[in-house]
């Protein structure tokens, strides 16, 4: 099983710009081109998000799943300072990427960097402090696998942007 993470093209005030289009159409043809295997899209509530899925969603063919139970990640909360919302909310992202996990197929989702770095330290145990550390770059994409060998999530790549090359 994989877990794609896509980084939302860049965007302003809110909505995709020109460019951040151009970053997820370049993103979507190298999907294409690597014949990923995905059957869902998931987004959450933010704009962003559904924008990036929805323009994937139509370039893959693939159905989009909106869940609206918990909002993007603070700064604070990866450093560890947490509220009674933040825990609440990280309960919400962790059920959500176990629901995902139990479906046992690949997934696409796309939402933003809080997010990812939470799904990346619930699925291989890494503590979310350390991901601090990681560049989510716009339409960057992070590959996640479940090694059946070890029976644990592993990063196969991270930020990957080598689609967004110019020739």
């Amino acid at each position: 099983m994989k877990i794609y993470l896509i980084q939302p093209g860049q965007n302003e005030l809110g909505s995709l710009t020109e460019k951040g289009r151009w970053e997820l159409n370049t993103l979507a043809r190298r999907l294409i081109n690597e014949k990923i295997g995905v059957n869902r899209i998931y987004v959450n509530g933010h704009s962003i998000s559904r924008q990036t899925g929805n323009l994937l969603s139509k370039t893959l063919e693939v159905p989009i799943i909106s869940d609206e139970r918990f909002s993007e990640i603070r700064k604070d909360v990866i450093l560890g300072n947490l509220n009674e919302f933040d825990l609440e909310n990280l309960q919400c992202v962790n059920l959500f990427v176990d629901e995902i996990v139990d479906k046992k197929n690949d997934a696409l989702i796309t939402i933003g960097g809080g997010i990812h770095r939470v799904i990346i330290s619930r699925l291989t145990g890494m503590p979310l402090e350390e991901t601090r550390h990681f560049s989510l770059t716009p339409a960057g994409i992070s590959t996640l696998y479940y090694d059946n060998s070890t029976g644990r999530w592993r990063i196969n790549s991270l930020n990957d942007v080598n689609h967004l090359r110019l020739p």
